[in-house]
C-alpha cells in the first residue's frame, strides 16, 4: 500500500495528491494537486458542463438526461483520478442538488459508480469555502471588498477585508440567494438576443431578491468587486479579445497563489451592451468566449450590472482565479 494511505488524511506535513470535484449546477470541474506542508501544486484541471439543473428547477428535480449526464462526468473524473494515482477525493455538490427531490437517487447512484460519497452542502457553506479560496488571491486588496460567485442556481456574496499587514481576510456579512443563471434562465425564459426589454422584465425580481446584498453595501461600502471564477473567467478573457496571459512572470504571493487580475471597467459596461443585443451565434464568436458560457453570459452580465449599480461609480472589478475547490483545499492542506 501507498504509504501515504497509511497516514493521518488530514496532515498538511506529508506529500499527498488531493482532488477536489464540484458538483455545480451548470459544470462539475475536477482540481487535482499535490499537496504538502500547506501548500499545493496543480496537476490537473477538468471541467464538464454538464447543465445539472437544466429544465428541472420549477419540478425542483434533476431531469433525466441531466442526471445520466452528471453520472457520466463522474465517472470520467474517477477514472482519472485512477490514472493521476489520486490519494484523497472530496466531493462538494452545491444549488442543485440541496434543492432537488431526487437528490438522493443521484448520490446513491453516484457512489455506485466511483465509490465516491458526495458532500451536498447549504447555501452558508457555499459562501464560507468560495471565501476561503478566494482570499488566497486578495492580499493585496486594501479596500473592504465584495466577492461575486456566479453559479448555475445560486449566486454567493461575500463583503471582506484584508486586516493589517497579516494577510488574514475577514468575512464582514455573507449570504446565498437562489438567483443563479440557469434558475434566471429556467424561470425567466429570456429572449436571444435579450435586448433591454429582456433585462428590464428581471429588475423587479432582483430587486426584491437580493434587498439583503443591498442594505449590505450600504452598511459596509466596498469599492472593489472581486469576480470568483467560472463566468468571470470568461469577462476577463473577452475584455482581452482574447488574448492568451502572460505567464512569464506569474503574479503570486508567497504561497505561489496567483493574485486577483483587473477587469477593464469601461470594457465591461461596453461588453455588456453587446451582450444585450447579440444573438448566441454572434456571441459565439466573440474571441475570447467559452462556448459553454456563451447562452448564459448575458444573464451573468445583467447580475454584475445590477450589483454595480448599487455601488459607488468608481469601483473597480477584478477577478480571481480562484473558487470553492481552492477553498476546500484550504482545509485539506491547512492554509
Amino acid at each position: 500500500m501507498d504509504q501515504s494511505m497509511e497516514l493521518d488524511p488530514m496532515s498538511s506535513k506529508v506529500g499527498r495528491r488531493i482532488a477536489v470535484v464540484d458538483c455545480g449546477s451548470n459544470t462539475f470541474s475536477m482540481l487535482i494537486v499535490d499537496a504538502s506542508e500547506g501548500r499545493w501544486e496543480e496537476q490537473f484541471l477538468m471541467r464538464h458542463a454538464v447543465f445539472l439543473g437544466q429544465g428541472g428547477f420549477k419540478q425542483a428535480a434533476i431531469l433525466p438526461d441531466r442526471f445520466a449526464k452528471g453520472i457520466d462526468a463522474l465517472r470520467i473524473m474517477s477514472q482519472a483520478t485512477t490514472n493521476y494515482s489520486v490519494d484523497e477525493v472530496r466531493v462538494i455538490a452545491t444549488s442543485v442538488l440541496r434543492d432537488a427531490s431526487n437528490v438522493e437517487a443521484f448520490c446513491t447512484k453516484a457512489e455506485e459508480m466511483t465509490g465516491w460519497k458526495i458532500e451536498v452542502i447549504t447555501g452558508d457553506e457555499e459562501a464560507h469555502w468560495i471565501h476561503k479560496g478566494v482570499a488566497l488571491t486578495t492580499e493585496r486588496i486594501r479596500d473592504r471588498h465584495v466577492i461575486m460567485d456566479i453559479g448555475g442556481g445560486s449566486l454567493e456574496f461575500i463583503v471582506a477585508e484584508n486586516k493589517g499587514t497579516t494577510g488574514r481576510s475577514d468575512v464582514l456579512w455573507k449570504m446565498s440567494f437562489d438567483a443563479g443563471v440557469a434558475r434566471l434562465d429556467d424561470f425567466g425564459k429570456p429572449a436571444d438576443p435579450m435586448e433591454q426589454a429582456g433585462a428590464d422584465r428581471f429588475q423587479p425580481f432582483l430587486e426584491y431578491t437580493l434587498a439583503p446584498l443591498k442594505a449590505a453595501l450600504e452598511k459596509f461600502q466596498p469599492v472593489v468587486l472581486v469576480g470568483s471564477s467560472g463566468s468571470f473567467d470568461t469577462f476577463l478573457d473577452v475584455v482581452n479579445g482574447g488574448a492568451e496571459p502572460d505567464h512569464t512572470a506569474p503574479d503570486c504571493s508567497k504561497q505561489g497563489h496567483p493574485h486577483v487580475q483587473d477587469i477593464d471597467r469601461k470594457k465591461l459596461d461596453g461588453l455588456h451592451d453587446l451582450l444585450m443585443t447579440s444573438d448566441l451565434q454572434s456571441r459565439l464568436l466573440m474571441p475570447g468566449m467559452a462556448p459553454p458560457r456563451a447562452r448564459m453570459l448575458p444573464l451573468a452580465s445583467l447580475l454584475i450590472q445590477h450589483v454595480l449599480s448599487w455601488m459607488p461609480a468608481n469601483t473597480s472589478v477584478k477577478r480571481s482565479a480562484y473558487a470553492l475547490r481552492e477553498g476546500v483545499l484550504c482545509e485539506a492542506t491547512d492554509l
